[in-house]
């Protein structure tokens, strides 16, 4: 899956290289102190890997900078010395408002997969009646519910994490 467009490839690594240098920082000790190795981080300045949200956040935590910035804008000449050092992530209004598209997209989706819930238990009724093959798919699916229902509460709780990393979020959330 392809989630970092092509432009943010750019920015992403040149705002990593420049991130880096600025601290005064090889390729192994910014990866040592993430907890990657020093091939992912060349590879992200590089452009020819993508990091997974994991390491976007350590790394846009450890740069005191937020996810936009680090992937959408070129930092080059616009972070002071100051922000680098400073000892709490930002995040801005932009990354706030994303956040909470993904919450409301959560929740609808939350409520679909509660329709189908609810129809998959009314259709358990007649199993009986099912050819053997559509027995068997009606019988995962309540396995395929309770995985689906663990990875929306680790979204929510990824979203709410990144949301009280944030001065300017109302720190209230809908779970």
């Amino acid at each position: 899956m392809d989630f970092v467009k092509e432009d943010s490839k750019i920015f992403l690594g040149n705002n990593i290289r420049c991130l880096r240098k600025k601290l005064r920082l090889s390729q192994e000790e910014l990866a040592g102190r993430i907890g990657l190795n020093r091939g992912n981080i060349a590879s992200y300045e590089k452009g020819t890997a993508e990091p997974k949200i994991c390491n976007l956040l350590k790394l846009a935590n450890f740069f005191k900078v937020s996810l936009l910035d680090l992937t959408k804008r070129d930092i080059q000449n616009g972070i002071p010395n100051q922000q680098l050092n400073e000892n709490q992530a930002v995040l801005n209004i932009d990354t706030v408002e994303i956040l909470e598209k993904y919450n409301k997209n959560a929740e609808e989706l939350k409520e679909v997969l509660g329709s189908l819930h609810c129809y998959h238990c009314y259709k358990m009724k007649s199993i009986e009646e099912l050819p053997k093959d559509m027995q068997m798919i009606v019988t995962n699916f309540e396995k395929l519910y309770e995985v689906t229902q663990v990875l929306m509460d680790s979204h929510n709780e990824l979203i709410n994490f990144v949301k009280s990393k944030c001065p300017h979020s109302n720190q209230d959330t809908n779970d």
